[in-house]
């Protein structure tokens, strides 16, 4: 595994959901891995003791709903977090929450992903976020 590779953390209960991005990064994306986390706090615990830092978090049903907001603030605030693009998931588009998350400092506020058409999307997006976010 090549250590220097920019790495993006999913944040999502499901292991099948990993999965599946995993396919997407290894399908559209070789030049970024993603990384599993079962929920936020085995992130900021394993983000804490690394000596590389995410490029993106994707967040997808860590959280319950009420608290969504609150754990972006903690995220945006966290030094493991400072350079990296937050990216919200939704099973459907709610124009309030959208509105709130891109006014809280998320980077994007996206459908998640349910066909690979639309990870393939998805993938790419974060690609492009992460290659504004650094410049290049």
């Amino acid at each position: 595994m090549n250590t220097t590779k920019s790495w993006v953390a999913l944040l999502d209960e499901d292991e099948e959901d990993y999965v599946f991005w995993q396919h997407g990064f290894v399908s559209w994306a070789t030049h970024l891995d993603v990384r599993w986390f079962g929920s936020p706090h085995s992130f900021l615990s394993a983000a804490s003791l690394s000596q590389s830092k995410p490029s993106a978090l994707l967040l997808d049903g860590v959280v319950p709903r009420q608290e969504d907001l609150h754990w972006l603030s903690t995220l945006l605030l966290h030094p493991s977090c400072e350079q990296a693009c937050i990216i919200m998931l939704s099973e459907e588009f709610d124009a309030l929450k959208h509105a709130a998350y891109l006014r809280l400092g998320a980077t994007d506020h996206l459908l998640k992903p349910s066909n690979l058409e639309e990870l393939r999307v998805a993938i790419l997006r974060v690609s492009d976020h992460i290659a504004t976010r650094a410049g290049k």
